[in-house]
């Protein structure tokens, strides 16, 4: 059996021993331009790619920092059931690093983006805010990364 300690490097990445690592969260949005412009224009993402899958369903790839958000419409033809809630299945926050959280939180007031939460000590010592997304998704503002 073939061990490496705790990470393995492959072409230069460091991943952990099983060879998995983050990469993405998706963000199904009923409007697609909408939820763009909001990532994109308003917390700064920019786009890596844009695809459109063999049933039609548009996708926008963006990178956040070293995140990647991929943002998708629905199906053609298939309106989506219902909004975002907090209550249902899937990822119920996105969390986003922000250098000053303060000022973060000043400046997408300023651009009338809900402010669900305004700054706060989720526990000692960590400084959190939260927002919402276009389609009602909470979007969690970190000063600093968690752990550190």
């Amino acid at each position: 059996m073939f061990s490496c300690g705790r990470l393995c490097y492959t072409a230069g990445v460091a991943l952990p021993h099983h060879g998995i690592r983050f990469h993405h969260v998706a963000v199904q949005t009923a409007d697609l331009s909408k939820a763009r412009r909001f990532y994109e224009s308003v917390l700064g993402c920019t786009v890596l790619k844009e695809e459109r899958t063999a049933k039609g369903r548009e996708i926008v790839w963006l990178q956040c920092g070293e995140g990647r958000i991929e943002l998708y419409g629905g199906k053609p033809g298939q309106p989506l059931a219902a909004g975002w809630t907090p209550d249902a299945v899937g990822p119920l926050a996105l969390g986003l690093l922000v250098a000053d959280l303060d000022r973060e939180v000043a400046r997408l007031r300023a651009l009338d983006v809900p402010i669900i939460k305004p700054p706060y000590e989720p526990v000692p010592g960590e400084r959190a805010a939260m927002i919402a997304g276009p389609d009602g998704e909470e979007i969690v503002l970190l000063e600093r990364p968690v752990g550190r």
